[in-house]
């Protein structure tokens, strides 16, 4: 990959850290993905038509690391649940009881945590109530809320509503340790050099110089916007390589609504136009060597 440093950099300080990020980051635990009609199905639906929001279903970030050397799936959660500004827990499954009780126990992250739970169960004298769900309720009682079966319906809006509160506590940072900054950055990597693989990603991301990028982070990154529908993968017909792209919706965001919101056109443009025409500029040809072919014949 031709060496192309100017230009992350000028990606880096002129549309990332021009770009005041608000999303809220909510990490969506719950019941599994296959089933419908679940409290986490019903809520990640509901998010997804706020574009403020970046869901987070935690099985899918971890899916592309698993099996990775280097990688404790434990401790990157913990690090995930860190970055989040929400924790949502419907305890719809015994996975969920299990990640409750890991993520309570942390004091940091007590505010974060809103639980869900069915209204059967919130008199029982068990582990869940008298443990995790007690330390919650104790740090903000609103964080625990009940429903009544086949009613789940009701609580969407009054959930949906408290994570937009977050946006009023959020604190507005550029660090690269952090997952979500760090997908902001990789999207518009993938807006101006698009399309491109994921090992030219990293390549320009060492091309930074930023120390505290975090590599492990990277794959999980991408998942998020992939989560998002801002990208897509494909299959370059040339090099049968795996390359990245912006999605339609991506186009939109970022030709539609950042662009002109950022005021950066003029250098979106030569950025891009200095990409295309070190892509497509034809080869010169040898005229020396073509002429000595023609005096031979």
């Amino acid at each position: 990959m031709k060496d192309y440093t100017h230009i992350s950099n000028t990606i880096f300080e002129n549309l990332y850290r021009k770009d005041v990020d608000f999303s809220i980051n909510v990490f969506l635990c719950g019941a599994s993905t296959s089933k419908r009609d679940t409290v986490r199905d019903m809520l990640n639906s509901a998010f997804k038509k706020d574009a403020k929001f970046n869901t987070v279903y935690p099985e899918y970030i971890f899916a592309s690391i698993l099996g990775k050397k280097g990688y404790n799936l434990l401790e990157l959660e913990d690090d995930l649940a860190r970055q989040v500004d929400l924790i949502i827990l419907p305890l719809e499954g015994i996975g969920t009881y299990c990640e409750l009780g890991a993520f309570a126990v942390n004091k940091s992250l007590l505010p974060k945590i809103v639980v869900i739970n069915e209204r059967t169960y919130e008199k029982y004298k068990s582990f869940i109530n008298l443990g995790p769900v007690d330390l919650i309720k104790k740090q903000k009682p609103k964080n625990v809320i009940y429903y009544d079966k086949g009613k789940e319906k009701d609580i969407i809006d009054k959930v949906v509503k408290m994570a937009r509160l977050k946006r009023y506590e959020k604190k507005i940072s550029y660090e690269l340790d952090n997952l979500f900054n760090l997908s902001r950055l990789i999207l518009y990597l993938i807006a101006v050099f698009h399309p491109i693989s994921i090992d030219e990603i990293i390549t320009l991301l060492k091309g930074l110089g930023k120390e505290k990028i975090n590599q492990k982070y990277i794959d999980s990154a991408i998942q998020v916007l992939k989560q998002k529908n801002r990208i897509e993968q494909d299959i370059d017909e040339n090099t049968l390589e795996e390359k990245l792209t912006l999605s339609y919706d991506g186009h939109f965001y970022f030709y539609e609504e950042l662009i002109p919101k950022l005021n950066v056109k003029t250098v979106f443009t030569r950025l891009r136009s200095e990409i295309n025409n070190n892509r497509y500029k034809p080869k010169k040809k040898n005229l020396s060597k073509e002429k000595e072919l023609l005096v031979s014949c």
